[in-house]
């Protein structure tokens, strides 16, 4: 299918009319946040190859499509994108759109969870409170979500409660015969002494191309605490950028675990602010990569104070002619003290095709702190491909198992089981 692009100086205007197709003002969601972040956008360019971010990820021509904003469209059946077993409320968003007839909340009712397009009075409080106060101002998809995401989701855990249930955020992609345009917006605030574990899918049910520009404003309270993890399961055509900013106060306790197992061109932007004492902080992700799919994860962890605790795993599996790209990095402040902080980046190439960049980093400036990092990349481990194979196992099986084992580091230490499970089933179904 050959796909229009747009030429010279109206990439970034076409761009942003795709995602725009209304003005930023009569908006539901925070209106005077809007307006200041569409007016900022007059300013704002696209990365290129020299801003060290994007470095290893070309904007050029994932912008340059003539994409048109998705339409309004119901499937008709949405239990292929469930997670057996999981007990959760669901949440469908179609292209963006909050879908109240394949959505259920049954047992968390004692907390608000809400489309932002249509609050309660508790909801339009938070959102007033919240919305807008983290998500980078300065970046241009940023940006553009916070001064046009339409829809999206509203989690608030009130103070001391412990969701019931986890909360399942489905998010679907139906293009329709032309490339399309599509985001939204999640806003997660979860008071002190609360608790909640929060997961979102995302699929798409064609391969007409799509960009998904996806934004997520996080607020972890004094001795809280929320799981969250993202899996992005769309279509080989279907590319992503995604924003999540995290706030922490201190005590608290936050984990993601980003996943990504299709799509096209797929950029994970996370920074997370340790802003009080005695937080921890976990970042996972598993991305596996075939045909000539781009993931790039690009993670901040800033230790603003001291006697906090962040681990952080990237492992990836790259095959064909796929490309992956990790640059994490850890910031201590001077104030940051006793700051124990760990990062590493694993990944294993599958074909001589493939590549993989990783770019790990410190920067401290606190005199007492445990830090490390460090990155590996290779091919499977030969000696345990002969252990296997000698004891009668046929390569393909050893090959399955060794990949399991990769990725189970991780898969493990999400608390779901049913989640643990759907994985498992799909990382082998991957390499049947």
């Amino acid at each position: 299918m050959a796909i229009q692009t747009n030429t010279g100086t109206d990439i970034k205007e076409a761009f942003i009319r795709a995602f725009a197709p209304e003005a930023p003002n009569g908006q539901p969601i925070a209106p005077a946040v809007k307006e200041s972040a569409a007016a900022a956008l007059q300013a704002l360019q696209f990365p290129h190859k020299k801003n060290e971010a994007w470095k290893y990820t070309p904007v050029q021509p994932l912008v340059s499509k003539a994409y048109i904003p998705a339409e309004a469209t119901e499937p008709e059946d949405i239990s292929p994108f469930l997670i057996p077993e999981l007990e959760a409320d669901v949440l469908v968003y179609i292209n963006g759109k909050f879908s109240s007839a394949h959505s259920q909340i049954q047992h968390n009712k004692q907390l608000c969870i809400e489309s932002l397009r249509q609050l309660s009075s508790q909801g339009k409080a938070v959102v007033e409170a919240h919305f807008g106060k983290l998500l980078n101002k300065d970046d241009i998809f940023a940006a553009l979500n916070t001064a046009y995401a339409k829809d999206g989701t509203l989690v608030y855990v009130p103070k001391g409660t412990v969701a019931a249930a986890p909360i399942h955020i489905i998010q679907l992609t139906l293009p329709g015969q032309a490339a399309c345009s599509l985001q939204h917006r999640n806003l997660f605030v979860v008071e002190p002494l609360a608790e909640a574990k929060v997961v979102e899918s995302f699929y798409s049910l064609s391969t007409v191309p799509s960009l998904r520009n996806a934004g997520t404003e996080i607020f972890v309270g004094e001795n809280a605490g929320l799981e969250y993890v993202k899996l992005q399961l769309e279509q080989h055509t279907a590319s992503q950028i995604d924003h999540t900013e995290v706030s922490q106060a201190r005590h608290s306790r936050f984990s993601i675990f980003t996943i990504t197992l299709n799509g096209d061109t797929v950029r994970n932007d996370l920074q997370i602010h340790l802003d009080g004492t005695e937080t921890e902080t976990h970042l996972m992700g598993i991305y596996l990569l075939s045909g000539k799919q781009h993931v790039d994860n690009y993670t901040q962890i800033l230790h603003k104070q001291p006697h906090c605790y962040s681990n952080e795993l990237y492992k990836g599996i790259v095959a064909d002619q796929a490309t992956a790209a990790f640059s994490g990095k850890i910031h201590v402040f001077q104030q940051a003290q006793k700051t124990n902080a760990f990062q590493s980046n694993r990944n294993i190439l599958l074909s001589k095709s493939a590549n993989a960049y990783t770019r790990p980093q410190l920067e401290i400036y606190a005199d007492d702190v445990k830090c490390s990092h460090g990155a590996t990349t290779g091919k499977l481990e030969e000696d345990a491909m002969f252990y296997l194979r000698s004891r009668g196992i046929p390569e393909k099986q050893a090959r399955k198992m060794l990949i399991h084992a990769f990725a189970g580091e991780v898969v493990e230490q999400i608390s779901l089981e049913a989640v643990r499970t759907y994985l498992e089933s799909l990382i082998a179904s991957r390499y049947e």
